[in-house]
């Protein structure tokens, strides 16, 4: 799986313009290209460095924020791809999941096995306010086909509420407020 740290270093000798973009920009983009994909965008009332110190330690605060997470361990550790196994609560039927993880500050795009469900988890400081975050959590199905399309609709419905109830449990770790950020006007 190439990282953006990889596409990043490998664009470092380019003599060619090379565009960027920050993480929560990275995940709207991506999330437009997911049919079953929920973006939830929010500024949090905390720096940038509070806010990822906690979303970076998946393990401790995936099962605080997430319901539908009852526990997360990292299996495998190589550099900043992680490999995950996660467990539902037992109301959810308890299932396993396994993810691959790509982790990296600011950013923490995280695909389960077999590719079918994605979560992307971005910060980065509120311009003009470092002592705000600007936070993009995305979360669906990244599948698409006719066949699936009642799947997509029923899971957009539920990951609406699932993912602002995820961000707001973020907000909620970290003593914070969380601010929406309407959607962009087309």
């Amino acid at each position: 799986m190439t990282t953006w740290t990889d596409l990043d270093a490998a664009a470092a000798g380019d003599r060619w313009p090379v565009a960027t973009l920050d993480p929560p920009a990275r995940g709207r983009a991506l999330a437009v290209g997911l049919p079953g994909a929920v973006v939830h965008e929010v500024v949090i009332d905390r720096p940038i460095d509070e806010v990822w110190a906690f979303i970076a330690d998946l393990e401790r605060s995936v099962p605080t924020f997430d319901r539908d997470v009852a526990d997360l361990r990292i299996t495998r550790r190589d550099g900043h791809r992680l490999t995950a196994r996660t467990r539902s609560p037992w109301r959810v039927g308890g299932l396993p999941m396994r993810f691959e993880i790509d982790l990296e500050v600011g950013w923490c795009w995280m695909v389960s096995q077999p590719n079918f469900y994605v979560v992307a988890m971005a910060a980065a400081p509120e311009p003009g306010d470092p002592s705000r975050t600007r936070y993009v959590h995305v979360e669906g199905v990244a599948r698409r086909g006719r066949l699936l399309q009642p799947l997509l609709r029923l899971s957009r419905w539920r990951s609406r509420r699932h993912v602002a109830h995820d961000v707001a449990g973020i907000a909620a770790a970290l003593d914070a407020t969380a601010t929406p950020v309407p959607p962009p006007t087309r």
